[in-house]
C-alpha cells in the first residue's frame, strides 16, 4: 500500500534527540518569532515532571472543554499515532493539516535553519502551536517532553500558569543524576508573571528549588496541591468513589472513573489548578470538572484490558512510577497473585525498577519492547531475578497468552515497563488471548 504524504513526512524527518543541545531554544525562538508568535493567540498551561503529566493534562484538557472552550492539548509520547500528540477538544490533527502546516512553516524558516535540522519532536512543537492559532484554541495544555529548560515547548513566551507533577529520576543522562539537577532543569519553563503548581508529595528539596526559581523569574504566585483535597471513599475495578474538599467547592461523594492511587494525587493537582480557574472567573461552576471525574478515560495508565483474570496496562517506566505502580495494585486487590510482564529499554533505571518488581511478584515474563536500539534484551531480565522469570519472549503477546495460561480468578497480570512494550497491545487482541 502506497504512503500518503503525511507518513513519507514522518519518515523523514529529523528523529535525532537533540534535547540535550543548549542551543535549541534560542534557535527555534527564530522560528517561532518568523510565524507571528502564534502561541501568544491562546493562553496556556504548561506542564513539566517525571510522571502525572498525561493523566494530569488530560483532565485539564476536558474540564476546560466540558466548561465550553476550545482546548488543545499536546503530548507524548504518542502510542498508536503520532498525531495523538496533537488534539483539540479530543481529535487529533489531521494527515493533511500536518503535512499543510509543515510545509507553510518550512517556507518561513530563517535562511540559516533547514528543514532537516529541525528533530521530529521540534517540528511536533512548532506545527502544534500554529494548529491551536490557526483552529481557534482559547485554552492550550502542553506537556513538556523531556526536563523543561531545553525542551521545544520551552519556546513559549508567557504561559499563563505552570505546572509541576511528581518530579523524581528519570532520562539522568540528559536531566543530570541528581533531584537537584533534575528539578532545575525542569523548573526552567517558570516564566515572568505565571501561576506556579506544585503537586502534592514533592520532596522539600524539589518544592524549594521551585519556589526559589519562582521568585528568580518573578512569577506571579506559587500554589502548593495540598494532600487530602480528595478523599478515597471506595475503590473498585470501576474507579473510586471520592469525596472532594476545596476552599470554594466541597463533594460529599462522586465517581472518579481513572484507576491506581497515583491519579488520586494527579487529580488533586488538577483541582488546585481548577480552582485558580474558577477564581479567575475563567470557570464559573464545578460541574466541567465533576463530568470529567466521571467519564476521563486515558489509555495505558491503569487501563483494564479484560477482568477475568484481570488484566491492567501501565505505562510505569522509571523507578517513581513503579512504586506507584505497585502501590495501587495492592491497594486495588491486596491478596491476588501479581504476574508482571516487564519489557524495558537500556538506558532506564531497569535494575531500580526490577529490584521493585522481584519483590512484589509472583511471576516474571520478560519480553523485548519494540524499540530494536534501545530495548533491553529480556535474557537480562532472566539473569538479574532468575527463578521468578517464567521466560523471555520476544513476542509480548506469546508472553501474554503464557500469563493468561497460568493464571487463575485470583491473579492480576500486569504488562509494564516501557511505553514502547505497552503500545505493541490493541485492547481487540487481548480479548482474543483468552
Amino acid at each position: 500500500m502506497p504512503k500518503t504524504a503525511y507518513e513519507e513526512l514522518i519518515r523523514k524527518l529529523n528523529h535525532n534527540m537533540l534535547v540535550s543541545h543548549q542551543d535549541r531554544i534560542p534557535l527555534l525562538k527564530t522560528v517561532l518569532a518568523a510565524l507571528g508568535h502564534p502561541d501568544l493567540n491562546y493562553r496556556i498551561i504548561h506542564l513539566a515532571g517525571t510522571n502525572g503529566k498525561g493523566s494530569t493534562g488530560a483532565m485539564l484538557a476536558k474540564s476546560l472543554e466540558n466548561a465550553g472552550y476550545r482546548a488543545g492539548h499536546f503530548s507524548s509520547p504518542a502510542m498508536i499515532d503520532q498525531r495523538e500528540q496533537i488534539q483539540i477538544n479530543g481529535s487529533m490533527i489531521e494527515k493533511e493539516a500536518f503535512v499543510a502546516l509543515y510545509e507553510k512553516i518550512a517556507q518561513k524558516l530563517p535562511q540559516t535553519i533547514t528543514t532537516a535540522s529541525i528533530s521530529i519532536f521540534e517540528w511536533f512543537t512548532l506545527i502544534m502551536l500554529e494548529y491551536f492559532a490557526e483552529n481557534g484554541v482559547e485554552w492550550a495544555i502542553i506537556e513538556a517532553g523531556l526536563g523543561g529548560e531545553n525542551d521545544a515547548t520551552n519556546i513559549i513566551e508567557h504561559p499563563a500558569a505552570v505546572v509541576f507533577t511528581h518530579i523524581d529520576y528519570d532520562h539522568v543522562q540528559i536531566l543530570g543524576d541528581t533531584l537537584e539537577q533534575i528539578a532545575q532543569n525542569k523548573a526552567g519553563i517558570i516564566k515572568k508573571d505565571a501561576t506556579v503548581f506544585i503537586a502534592p508529595k514533592q520532596t522539600q528539596q524539589v518544592r524549594t528549588i521551585l519556589e526559589k526559581k519562582a521568585v528568580q523569574k518573578r512569577a506571579t504566585s506559587v500554589i502548593q496541591a495540598v494532600p487530602g483535597t480528595i478523599q478515597v471513599i471506595k475503590r473498585s475495578i470501576t474507579g473510586f468513589k471520592v469525596s472532594l474538599h476545596a476552599k470554594t467547592i466541597n463533594i460529599a461523594a462522586t465517581p472518579f472513573k481513572l484507576l491506581g492511587d497515583y491519579q488520586i494525587d494527579n487529580l488533586t493537582t488538577v483541582v488546585t489548578v481548577y480552582e485558580w480557574l474558577f477564581n479567575q472567573q475563567v470557570i464559573n461552576d464545578w460541574q466541567p470538572l465533576i463530568e470529567m471525574m466521571q467519564h476521563i478515560q486515558i489509555p495505558d495508565r491503569f487501563q483494564v484490558l479484560q477482568r477475568d483474570p484481570l488484566v491492567i496496562l501501565d505505562g510505569a517506566h522509571n523507578v517513581d512510577g513503579t512504586q506507584a505502580l505497585i502501590k495501587g495494585l495492592s491497594n486495588l486487590n491486596a491478596n491476588h497473585k501479581l504476574f508482571f510482564i516487564l519489557g524495558f529499554l537500556k538506558d532506564k533505571d531497569y535494575s531500580g525498577m526490577l529490584h521493585l518488581y522481584a519483590k512484589a511478584a509472583d511471576r516474571i515474563f520478560a519480553v523485548q519492547p519494540d524499540n530494536p536500539s534501545r530495548a533491553l534484551r529480556p535474557t537480562t531480565i532472566q539473569t538479574v531475578l532468575g527463578n521468578k522469570v517464567v521466560g523471555s519472549y520476544r513476542d509480548l503477546y506469546t508472553a501474554l497468552q503464557q500469563a493468561l495460561t497460568l493464571a487463575d480468578a485470583d491473579t492480576t497480570i500486569v504488562v509494564t515497563g516501557s511505553f514502547y512494550l505497552i503500545k505493541e497491545l490493541e485492547v481487540p487482541n487481548v480479548s482474543n488471548a483468552n
